[in-house]
């Protein structure tokens, strides 16, 4: 059975709970918010999508077919005719209307100090990337691959070309991200490059994308129950959850890494992990929403 939960933050400022439920083999379908069912389906084999309100707000959650698997997500429809997005519209046109000015000013003296910046940048005579960047950066996902000898690697795709090149990490030690996970192949983060010239661009390592962070889950709960065999995927999906909301990636790293000493790891080990998981914060959710699990 696939179970996949998320937590959204509603503008009220209240945390809901929504977590997915979907047979392996009889295809049913069950979607909860807040531990109260919400929803039920049967037979969903193929791709499918649901709508339910949080609040006031439209909140839609998508089963895709990939060939022989499902993914899952979450997302808030911000564009449907509901109330909450006629003020929310009605908001933006108004603050469109105040930014104009504002940007136009930033526009300019961005533009400034590209041009000042660009020229004194550095004696090979490439532009100031960060300043490049700063007046035409865009984002786009890129993928990290481990398959060169000697350095990791990433691609990205701008413009319809495929960028390659190689980063500062070396191949063959241990490679441990500043949010505390590893880097694997296929990893995911976010790229800044600019619009004009794609070449120059920078990797960010401490974004990953939303599916990266959903990767990093998974592997901090089959870590905790490879360590745990008798707890249940449920329980242990929970305790995840739960360390993400208190601590965020580092929560990940955290139960990734809890079977590592402080000599192999010095931030992220069993000390680091039986301090998060012994706190009150952490006990208190742990009792309050994963007890009945275990």
């Amino acid at each position: 059975m696939s179970q996949f939960n998320w937590t959204y933050l509603a503008p009220s400022g209240k945390k809901h709970h929504v977590g997915l439920f979907h047979g392996d083999s009889t295809g049913h379908v069950m979607i909860y918010c807040n531990s109260k069912v919400v929803l039920v389906d049967f037979k969903v084999r193929e791709t499918k999508s649901y709508s339910i309100f949080i609040e006031e707000e439209l909140c839609e959650i998508g089963i895709e077919r990939q060939k022989d698997r499902f993914v899952y997500g979450f997302d808030i429809n911000k564009e449907v005719d509901t109330p909450l997005n006629r003020v929310r519209k009605a908001t933006d046109k108004k603050h469109l209307k105040q930014g104009i000015g504002f940007l136009a000013v930033l526009g300019a003296l961005v533009f400034i100090a590209v041009m000042v910046l660009g020229r004194f940048g550095n004696d090979s005579g490439k532009p100031n990337l960060a300043a490049l960047l700063a007046a035409s950066g865009k984002e786009t996902n890129a993928k990290v691959f481990l398959s060169d000898p000697d350095k990791a690697t990433y691609n990205f795709v701008a413009n319809g070309k495929v960028y390659s090149k190689k980063t500062a990490y070396e191949l063959g030690i241990d490679i441990i991200l500043e949010n505390g996970m590893p880097l694997e192949d296929g990893d995911e983060f976010l790229v800044k490059y600019s619009m004009q010239k794609p070449e120059y661009h920078k990797i960010q390592f401490n974004r990953p994308t939303v599916n990266q962070i959903e990767i990093y889950k998974n592997r901090a709960t089959e870590k905790y129950q490879e360590l745990h065999p008798n707890e249940s995927i449920e329980y242990c999906n929970c305790l995840t959850d739960v360390a993400y909301e208190l601590d965020g990636i580092n929560g990940y790293a955290k139960f990734y890494l809890q079977a590592k000493s402080y000599a192999e790891n010095r931030r992220y080990n069993e000390n680091s992990f039986h301090r998060l998981v012994r706190s009150v914060p952490f006990q208190k959710e742990v009792e309050e929403r994963c007890w009945e699990m275990k």
